[in-house]
């Protein structure tokens, strides 16, 4: 069996067709410069979101803050460079060269999102509590204690001094 025949025979060949199809291709200057340049953001954004998510993993605050600004400036750009390139024929993008680059890269960076959001969602749900705890504490410390009056009734210790008491005399003679 020749190697056209067994390409074919094994599925990985899709033919005469797919070989004029790639090269006929419509190309277009500035949406292959908007996919290199989306495909160049994911790249770096994901690694950015894996970094970050092992400084969380580890609570490595330092680390966490030093990404930031990166992590929002490859977001911004990632976000950009999509809308522009949702703007031109589907069809082009597809085709455009780096394309299939960006096909590879697309499992690994939603599982780094995945993983990020996870981290960051367990992170902030750690602080609320600790906050929580700490205003709940707080609060308790500047509640009033409750004491009895002059009269019975309970009272804030703060009023204590504003509840009337009975008159008290003192036998001083034996």
């Amino acid at each position: 069996m020749t190697a056209s025949a067994q390409a074919h025979a094994t599925g990985t060949d899709a033919g005469p067709a797919a070989a004029v199809l790639t090269q006929d291709r419509p190309r277009n200057a500035e949406i292959d410069g908007l996919v290199a340049d989306l495909v160049r953001v994911v790249d770096e954004l994901t690694d950015v979101l894996e970094r970050e998510t092992a400084a969380l993993t580890v609570k490595d605050i330092p680390t966490m803050r030093a990404l930031q600004a990166d992590k929002q400036r490859l977001s911004r750009g990632y976000e950009q460079l999509y809308a522009l390139l949702g703007r031109h024929d589907q069809a082009l993008v597809r085709g455009a060269t780096g394309f299939d680059r960006l096909g590879a890269l697309a499992p690994r960076f939603a599982e780094a999102v995945k993983d990020n959001l996870r981290r960051i969602g367990a992170a902030r749900s750690l602080n609320e509590r600790i906050l929580g705890a700490v205003r709940n504490a707080i609060v308790r410390a500047q509640a009033p204690a409750t004491v009895y009056g002059a009269n019975g009734r309970t009272c804030s210790a703060g009023r204590a001094g504003s509840v009337r008491a009975g008159s008290i005399s003192v036998n001083t003679q034996a």
